[in-house]
């Protein structure tokens, strides 16, 4: 179990870090996770190489092999992490509890979508923008639309 939560803080720190590039960073986190000899080229030999160490990750026992039982004890422990998070987030006094009223009043990623600041979310900032003004970024399933840098 030890292992399991060690490479899913790996992981999990590399997701963070490919959450929060800008369009033009997101060639560098590529490089920065897959070039391993530092030629800024990823080639299909450095991905296999990558990918070898997540399998050896997942490969709990050691057998040289990942069974349906430790794919499912690191999939148990990827959303045990990630439940703990969200209760986290939502449990605004940190005392082991959601009540009504946290619950109720967590915004969440309100703030980021509300680019004027006026509490309302209209059609513009609702529907993703082609904007030169702002900046999408987006991981997985999650996505901030963000003012761009001047």
């Amino acid at each position: 179990m030890k292992q399991i939560l060690i490479s899913l803080l790996c992981v999990g720190c590399v997701a963070m870090a490919q959450a929060q590039t800008s369009d033009a960073d997101s060639q560098s986190w590529l490089l920065a996770k897959y070039d391993l000899n530092g030629d800024t080229r990823i080639s299909q030999e450095e991905i296999s190489a990558k990918k070898l160490d997540i399998f050896r990750l997942m490969d709990l026992n050691v057998s040289g092999g990942v069974s349906f039982d430790e794919y499912e004890q690191i999939d148990a422990a990827r959303r045990t992490l990630l439940l703990k998070a969200r209760f986290n987030k939502l449990d605004q006094d940190k005392d082991g509890e959601v009540t009504e009223a946290e619950y109720s009043t967590f915004l969440g990623q309100f703030s980021s979508i509300d680019a004027n600041g006026d509490g309302m979310l209209d059609s513009r900032e609702i529907t993703p923008s082609t904007d030169e003004g702002f900046e999408t970024h987006c991981f997985y399933w999650v996505c901030l639309r963000l003012a761009a840098d001047d």
